[in-house]
C-alpha cells in the first residue's frame, strides 16, 4: 500500500530481488548549505551518517582505508573544515545505530577525554566506556539533529554531546533503544543431538548516560523540538509491550567542555519560532504532520460506494495538486528541499552568531 493511501485504495506488488550489501553505498556523506544573514552568506557544514558502521575485515587485516564511522566523518570534518565552514550539523535521522565502539569513538573527534556510556551488565556490574584522548577534531559550533527512528549508538552519541554541553540537540525525541540483545544458541545445551533447537534473544545489559540515566524506553529529548508524525506511543522503544522501562544509576563525574546554558537554549527557540512563522515551507510541513494524525486518528470506513469514491476523488485532487506544486518547485529549486534540515542550519546560524 503505497504512502498516504488508505487499506481500501488499490494495492501495488513489488517484488524485491536480495543482493548483498555494500558497505560504500551507506557510508557518512557530507554537503554545505549556505545560510543568509544581515547580508552576508554564513557556509554550514552538513554531514549524514547513515548507521554507525565498522569494516571489521578490512581494520583486522590493516588495510589503511577501511571504512567506519569515526574515521569516514574525521575525513569529512577535515574536508568541511577547509572549505571554509563556519558551524557543523550532524543529521542523524533514521541512523538506527550500529557498532558502540564507534559511537564512542565519534564521540571523540569533538570531546578530547572523559567517559561517553555506562554499560550495565545482567548482574549489576558497570563498564563505563571511555574516549581514547587523541585530541579534539572539531571545536566549533556543533548541532546533532535526530528523529525518532534514531537509535541505539545514535541516542549514545547524541546524549553524550547534549550532557557535555558539546553541541546544541534538535529534532524530535529518539526512538529509546537502551538495552543489548545476545543471541543464544539452545543446541548447545543437547550436545548428542543432530535436531537443532534455534536461538532465544536475550537482553543482557542495559546503556545508561554519563548522567545516570537511561537511554531505554524515553530516548534522548532535543533541546529544541521539531513537529512528529509519530508520537512515542506507535514509534519507539516505548510502543512495545514488553518494553524494560526507564530508571538511572549512579552518575559518572565528567567535565562540561562548552555549557549551553538554559538562557541560551531560550533565546535560540524564540528565535527559531519567530522564524518559522514566517516560513510557508515550515508550515506547510507542519500542516501535513497535522493532517496525518488527523487520519491515523480515524477508525472507522463507511460502507457506502458513492461516500467513499468522493473520499478517494477529494484525496487525489489534493495529492495531484499538491504533487504539482512540489515538481514547479523541484524545478525551480533543482533540489529537493529538506525543511528540517534548512531549519537546523538556521538554529546552527544563530548558535554561531551568539558565539
Amino acid at each position: 500500500i503505497p504512502a498516504g493511501k488508505k487499506v481500501s485504495d488499490p494495492q501495488k506488488i513489488i517484488r524485491i530481488v536480495r543482493e548483498k550489501v555494500k558497505l560504500e553505498d551507506s557510508i557518512a556523506e557530507s554537503d554545505t548549505l549556505e545560510i543568509k544573514r544581515n547580508g552576508e552568506i554564513i557556509k554550514i557544514g552538513v554531514i549524514h551518517i547513515p548507521s554507525f558502521y565498522l569494516d571489521w575485515d578490512g581494520m583486522r587485516s590493516h588495510d589503511p582505508d577501511y571504512h567506519s564511522t569515526s574515521r569516514d566523518v574525521k575525513k569529512l570534518i577535515t574536508e568541511l573544515t577547509s572549505a571554509g565552514v563556519k558551524g557543523i550539523l550532524i543529521d542523524l535521522r533514521k541512523d538506527g545505530g550500529g557498532f558502540l565502539t564507534e559511537a564512542v569513538n565519534l564521540t571523540g573527534l569533538f570531546v578530547r577525554t572523559g567517559p561517553v556510556v555506562q554499560v550495565r551488565q545482567s548482574d549489576g556490574s558497570v563498564k563505563v566506556e571511555e574516549i581514547e584522548d587523541e585530541g579534539v577534531h572539531y571545536d566549533g559550533p556543533l548541532v546533532v539533529l535526530i528523529d525518532r527512528f534514531s537509535a541505539s549508538a545514535s541516542e549514545i552519541f547524541a546524549a553524550a554531546i547534549q550532557d557535555y554541553g558539546r553541541g546544541l540537540i534538535v529534532g524530535t525525541q529518539s526512538y529509546g533503544k537502551g538495552t543489548v540483545q545476545n543471541a543464544m544458541d539452545l543446541t548447545r545445551f543437547f550436545p548428542r543431538t543432530k535436531h537443532k533447537f534455534g536461538q532465544l534473544k536475550l537482553t543482557v545489559a542495559k546503556f545508561y548516560r554519563i548522567n545516570g540515566g537511561s537511554t531505554q524506553h524515553k530516548g534522548v529529548f532535543p533541546d529544541i523540538s521539531f513537529p512528529s508524525r509519530w508520537t512515542a506511543e506507535e514509534v519507539g522503544e516505548s510502543s512495545n509491550k514488553n518494553a524494560l522501562l526507564w530508571d538511572h544509576i549512579q552518575p559518572l563525574t565528567y567535565q562540561k567542555v562548552n555549557d549551553i546554558q538554559p538562557k541560551i537554549i531560550t533565546k535560540l527557540q524564540k528565535e527559531h519560532q519567530q522564524r518559522i512563522k514566517k516560513d510557508k515551507a515550515y508550515k506547510e510541513y507542519v500542516d501535513d504532520v497535522d493532517e496525518f494524525k488527523k487520519e491515523r486518528e480515524i477508525t472507522t470506513v463507511s460502507l457506502l460506494e458513492s461516500k467513499r469514491k468522493k473520499e478517494r476523488e477529494k484525496k487525489e485532487a489534493k495529492e495531484n495538486k499538491d504533487s504539482g506544486e512540489k515538481d514547479k518547485k523541484d524545478k525551480k529549486n533543482k533540489k529537493k528541499k529538506d525543511i528540517l534540515l534548512d531549519e537546523s542550519a538556521n538554529i546552527l546560524t544563530d548558535l554561531i552568531l551568539l558565539s
